[in-house]
């Protein structure tokens, strides 16, 4: 009896024993998961897995990009005023595919413009410049704006899998190009060296001499008008005026802050118009040929096409002259000569079209200049051809 009471104590010390060790180890066993328990964690593991399978976020790539600047001191009643409105617009035109399964519902909503904390929309519907300057714009010769209104326009839309489509989609921003833009469709950045390569071709055809290449002042004053000599210092007076020959980023800063300046200063009873639109549109990393258009006797606009074979640039207008670039020179071609060039072919080059318009004055007493230009460069930003027609009026 004794000796099984022992047994018993020495059992019951043993267990004891067991539990305290166990405790200090800091191990814990838990018990296992009843069958209720173990279906629902496979059912959330297998839905978060479906889901991820199911989504279908596109292939986007930016085929080109254009940033523009306006501005105007018409009111919606076509009443002058020393206000200025201002606007800006980043137009896109990118390709969508759908790599998935599954049929993609694109939605331009999800597609939006980042600058640094600010977040724009793309603008719906057929119009991009959806502003009171929209029916002047459309009805001047500015190639860039005419190019963009042609092209197709984003919308929602389905795709079906493997399909593409092609358009532009535009923001009004709040200045013109800079690093900071970022373009998203939801949550997906949509980049690409390309893109980078576009800033950088755009800020080499803005921040070029024309007149190194063309031979030609950046200005026309009031005295040189009928000609093309030019001049290096522009007039902005009521009894002399200045139109623009070519245009790069300076040039148009100078008519943007005279204009402005002269308009404020005139009397309440008299205050003159001022429009002024800047343009800029880049197509960037192409294989491209030049040649002149044939013509008869005339000098023509040179043919720009792809390695697919398409124009890339819709012009049909006659340009004032051609410099192209051949061993570190540029060669002229001028109005009124034929353009005995040969064909040139470029690799990864790019293509950056500026257009500008400067209007200020009366109705009957108005300067108009507008200005196109076609800057290509080839894949380490060198310009190696200008084309530029300026078109000069006094209303």
């Amino acid at each position: 009896m004794v000796s099984m009471n022992k047994i018993v104590t020495t059992v019951i010390i043993s267990l004891l024993l067991s539990v305290l060790f166990s405790g200090c180890t800091g191990e814990k066993k838990i018990a296992p998961p009843n069958d209720s328990i173990k279906k629902e964690a496979v059912g959330f593991s297998s839905q978060n897995l479906q889901s991820s399978k199911e989504e279908n976020v596109p292939e986007i790539s930016i085929a080109s990009f254009s940033s523009i600047y306006g501005h105007s001191n018409l009111d919606n009643k076509s009443q002058t005023s020393y206000n200025i409105s201002r606007v800006y617009y980043a137009v896109y035109n990118i390709s969508i595919k759908n790599n998935g399964s599954t049929t993609l519902d694109f939605k331009l909503d999800d597609l939006r413009l980042h600058d640094g904390d600010r977040i724009f929309n793309a603008i719906q519907g057929e119009r991009i410049f959806n502003t009171s300057l929209e029916p002047y714009w459309l009805a001047s010769p500015m190639e860039v704006l005419r190019d963009l209104e042609k092209e197709n326009k984003l919308h929602d839309t389905f795709l079906l899998p493997g399909r593409s489509i092609n358009g532009t989609a535009a923001f009004r921003v709040n200045s013109l190009y800079n690093e900071s833009f970022l373009l998203m469709y939801s949550t997906t950045p949509i980049t690409s060296a390309s893109f980078e390569k576009s800033l950088e071709s755009l800020r080499t055809a803005e921040h070029f001499n024309y007149s190194v290449a063309l031979g030609v002042p950046p200005y026309c004053n009031c005295n040189e008008r009928g000609g093309m000599k030019g001049s290096y210092e522009p007039i902005f007076d009521d009894s002399c005026d200045t139109w623009a020959n070519w245009v790069n980023r300076s040039i148009f800063e100078t008519f943007q802050k005279f204009d402005v300046d002269r308009m404020r200063k005139s009397p309440p009873d008299f205050i003159p118009t001022t429009e002024i639109v800047y343009a800029l549109r880049v197509i960037p990393k192409k294989n491209i040929s030049m040649f002149p258009k044939k013509t008869e006797s005339y000098f023509a606009t040179p043919l720009v096409i792809d390695d697919t074979g398409e124009e890339m640039i819709n012009s049909s207008r006659e340009i004032a002259g051609l410099a192209v670039l051949s061993n570190r020179t540029f060669t002229l071609f001028k109005y009124g000569e034929k353009l005995n060039m040969t064909g040139m072919n470029f690799s990864s080059a790019s293509v950056v079209q500026i257009s500008f318009e400067g209007t200020y004055g009366w109705s009957m007493a108005s300067r108009l200049s507008f200005v196109n230009q076609i800057i290509i460069l080839d894949d380490k930003l060198n310009i190696i051809a200008v084309s530029y027609e300026p078109d000069q009026f006094v209303s």
